[in-house]
């Protein structure tokens, strides 16, 4: 039997976060109260919900720290969609890691003079100061 589990993240910016999962193409809602479908009816709620092309939701619950847990029954996710968890998880929390940065780069004054993937995954951001 399935179930829904939680994952602890420091994402705390839904704004970012938002434009992380848009950079990563997928489709998604923001809300108050969202319900985030797991197996046989169960229903959980977040405040950010990405569709996964199956019955089954990935959700992002805000905690009361500010922080997000992700939460979803991944046995749904994985059997009925393309998306594992893992790569997931690794997918958003660096591309949220790199928009967060890059905005603290742009508000702090700088601008980012050259970015690359290294082939081990690691984003490279060379930043200077503008002028």
């Amino acid at each position: 039997m399935s179930h829904f589990t939680k994952v602890k993240t420091v994402i705390q910016d839904h704004v970012i976060l938002a434009d992380a999962l848009t950079e990563l193409h997928y489709q998604f809602k923001i809300g108050e109260t969202l319900p985030i479908r797991g197996y046989a009816g169960k229903v959980a709620t977040g405040q950010v919900v990405v569709t996964t092309g199956c019955d089954y939701d990935i959700g992002f619950q805000r905690q009361e720290n500010q922080s997000y847990d992700v939460c979803a029954d991944w046995w749904g996710v994985q059997k009925g969609s393309t998306i594992r968890q893992e790569e997931f998880l690794n997918d958003v929390n660096r591309t949220y890691a790199c928009l967060a940065i890059k905005k603290q780069v742009f508000e702090q004054g700088y601008i980012i003079e050259h970015e690359a993937i290294k082939a081990n995954g690691e984003i490279e951001l060379v930043v200077c100061e503008r002028f």
